[in-house]
């Protein structure tokens, strides 16, 4: 049985599908459940350069199909060169599902 919730939990995943050209990003971060639910998703970017900084969260109640890949969200970030950026999502359905995922600037290609 625990083999069981080892593999639902590794099939159950946030990701972050990344694209940029120079300064501005494209993140996008996407979801996949095993069983469909009704979740809460919350979006927290925290975003620190030269200019200042912001904390800027958002969260939504949405129904999710299983094994769908669904984007959740869609930013467009400038990140100058001395900018730290994180993306922190969180998605749970109130009981036994809790994921969290986080896009840090540190991880930028």
């Amino acid at each position: 049985m625990n083999s069981l919730l080892i593999a639902a939990a590794l099939a159950n995943s946030i990701t972050f599908n990344v694209t940029h050209q120079g300064d501005l990003y494209m993140v996008t971060p996407q979801v996949t459940v095993t069983q469909a639910c009704q979740c809460q998703v919350s979006i927290q970017t925290v975003r620190e350069g030269a200019g200042g900084s912001s904390n800027i969260r958002q969260s939504q109640n949405i129904k999710i199909p299983a094994n769908q890949p669904i984007d959740l969200s869609r930013m467009q970030l400038t990140v100058s060169a001395n900018d730290t950026v994180k993306v922190v999502v969180t998605l749970t359905d109130g009981q036994a599902l809790h994921l969290s995922a986080e896009w840090p600037s540190a991880e930028r290609t």
